[in-house]
């Protein structure tokens, strides 16, 4: 072999070699555009039941664009079933709520909170804040501050305090929980509705995983909720939800407020 068929040869394999590259690459940017951008939800759940019931259209939702969900469960749920020790309680719930994640496609962690004692202080933030520093999420959902439990109020009080650390970069959005008698949160104002007409009876499923809490007798009320929501954003069934507006005087993150409205071209 010459030096000039030598250098032929070489050449070629070169150009296959780059083709083969560059095809992986287009394949990824394929892959990329039909996917679309994949980012980490964490819902923040007081109780094990509380996910499904509130936010599980949002997270079939997302698991289904390719978006990584954890639930992080802030209590064991140890008072929520009659005749059983809080620790065979948290144990029965933990079951169901894995149970239930699994049926949506998310991951659900535990923060050790006692369910009815979940505190609002320095330690409390501070281990939030270290468990989301390691999620890296896009998006954070909690309970609105205003519920009438005193853990839904402290979820979404701790997550308020979070999302104004400077190390934060995630958006906060809150979620209405329904307890009976009461069934509508104090000052709940939504901001944006999420579309879960082709997901509620997976929702509906999911939360049917939590066995204990006997889901069958309350559901019907989560659907009369999704009704509403859906009459509102002008679809079937829907999902409310409030965006947290940021100050700029903590956290640098403020929401930019426009003196006019986006004109459509």
């Amino acid at each position: 072999m010459d030096a000039s068929s030598g250098a032929r040869e070489e050449s070629a394999l070169g150009l296959r070699s780059l083709t083969i590259i560059l095809g992986f690459i287009l394949l990824g940017l394929v892959l990329l555009m039909a996917t679309g951008h994949a980012g980490t939800l964490v819902v923040l759940a007081p109780h094990p039941d509380d996910a499904e019931a509130s936010c599980g259209g949002l997270i079939a939702n997302a698991v289904a664009a390719g978006d990584t969900v954890f639930i992080l469960t802030m209590t064991g749920g140890e008072l929520g079933v009659w005749g059983r020790s809080p620790a065979e309680a948290r144990t029965i719930r933990e079951a169901e709520a894995r149970n239930a994640a699994a049926v949506l496609g998310a991951q659900v962690l535990f923060f050790g909170g006692m369910d009815g004692s979940l505190a609002v202080d320095t330690s409390a933030t501070n281990r939030l804040l270290n468990i989301l520093e390691g999620l890296h999420p896009s998006v954070v959902v909690a309970p609105w501050p205003l519920d009438v439990h005193p853990d839904h109020q402290a979820t979404g009080l701790l997550a308020w305090r979070v999302v104004h650390d400077r190390s934060t970069t995630f958006d906060l959005y809150f979620y209405e929980t329904s307890n009976s008698p009461h069934t509508k949160s104090a000052h709940f104002v939504p901001t944006e509705y999420i579309d879960i007409t082709s997901v509620l009876r997976l929702k509906q499923t999911a939360l049917s995983q939590q066995v204990s809490q006997h889901p069958e007798e309350w559901w019907p009320m989560y659907e009369a909720m999704a009704l509403v929501h859906g009459y509102a954003a002008d679809v079937q069934y829907a999902e409310a939800y409030v965006r947290a507006r940021t100050s700029s005087g903590m956290g640098g993150r403020a929401m930019g407020t426009s003196r006019t409205l986006p004109i459509v071209r």
